[in-house]
């Protein structure tokens, strides 16, 4: 499995964001509408278990990974078993990360839920490579959302997923 961010080559201009209500919205609602404002400068790449590309998007399918990147990040911090969840309609699939005996790295086994097979279903990856395969995306998207917007970047909101997601590499 990989998954990173690939900047395409356009220049990222500063924009506004919308004001927030903390009534009706989260992280998620900032994580939204940063992806699809990165739509035309970021391509979201997922591959593994015999497809080189998986079909995610960056407006739609990566915010749905960043809202559950804290939590796995934790785990694999922590050694526990955690599911990353593409529930998005055209991808639906699930990873199960489960540490092995010692700790030291993963059994990943996906299952899709539409008409894809993986194949194969199961690998293995070294959780320090893990760790630093999730920190990197998270560290490229803050860098990326500080270039959209320095005040958006710096929203309470997003400092406290930053604080989260930036768990220190292995």
């Amino acid at each position: 499995m990989h998954l990173k961010l690939s900047r395409l080559n356009h220049s990222i201009k500063a924009t506004h964001f919308r004001a927030y209500d903390t009534e009706l919205d989260d992280i998620r609602s900032i994580l939204m509408d940063a992806c699809r404002l990165l739509e035309h400068h970021v391509i979201f790449v997922v591959s593994g278990f015999g497809q080189d590309r998986w079909p995610v998007d960056t407006g739609t399918d990566l915010p749905v990974f960043l809202e559950q990147l804290p939590h796995v990040l934790k785990a694999v911090k922590n050694s526990e078993a955690i599911d990353i969840d593409f529930y998005e309609q055209g991808v639906e699939r699930l990873i199960r990360l489960t540490p092995c005996d010692t700790g030291d790295h993963y059994f990943l086994h996906c299952t899709g839920r539409l008409d894809w097979v993986p194949n194969p279903s199961c690998s293995s990856m070294d959780r320090d490579r893990l760790l630093e395969m999730l920190c990197a995306l998270s560290d490229d998207f803050m860098v990326l959302i500080t270039a959209l917007s320095p005040c958006i970047a710096a929203h309470p909101w997003v400092a406290r997923w930053k604080e989260v997601s930036s768990t220190p590499r292995p």
